[in-house]
């Protein structure tokens, strides 16, 4: 009985001893704003889905007053389908959150591009005319079909400032 009694004794002391306080840190928006980040790319697995393997989505700022886009889908076969919807958000300051300036919508067929390789489709391009010195963000929807089955997966990159200089 006294072996059992100091066993719990102990047991309860290393449990004590043992304990690491752990505390939940709060992610302010602003602190994703990071001075001096002019590309940020976002690859993202598939997690599920027998479809798509990898979504890939970067932000670049052109230091000309543009903004460089890149997108990419990569699936596990061959799709009849591959759709892009791009959304450019600018981050307004004083209501400390981001607005939808933008957005972009692609989609590849195969009836309409018979010798591309939808399973492995990326594209690129620039906008232009955004105002300068405001932190902008891309979010990613990125969309396969194959045999009447959709799988999609979504993407989103932290803000980068639109400079040009």
């Amino acid at each position: 009985m006294n072996k059992y009694i100091k066993s719990i004794c102990l047991g309860m002391l290393i449990c004590i001893l043992c304990t690491m306080p752990v505390f939940a840190i709060e992610k302010d928006q602003k602190a994703i704003l990071l001075k001096g980040v002019t590309e940020q790319t976002v690859v993202k697995p598939q997690p599920r889905g027998s479809i798509i393997s990898t979504a890939t989505l970067r932000i670049t700022n052109g230091q000309d007053g543009s903004i460089g886009v890149f997108v990419q889908t990569l699936a596990h076969v061959d799709v009849d389908e591959t759709t892009f919807g791009i959304f450019l958000d600018r981050w307004i300051d004083s209501e400390k959150r981001w607005a939808n300036v933008e957005h972009y919508t692609f989609s590849f067929t195969k009836e309409e591009y018979p010798d591309e390789d939808l399973a492995m489709k990326s594209l690129s391009f620039k906008i232009l005319g955004q105002p300068v010195d405001c932190h902008y963000r891309l979010r990613g929807l990125h969309a396969v079909v194959l045999d009447g089955n959709r799988e999609m997966l979504t993407t989103e990159t932290d803000g980068v400032l639109l400079t040009k200089e």
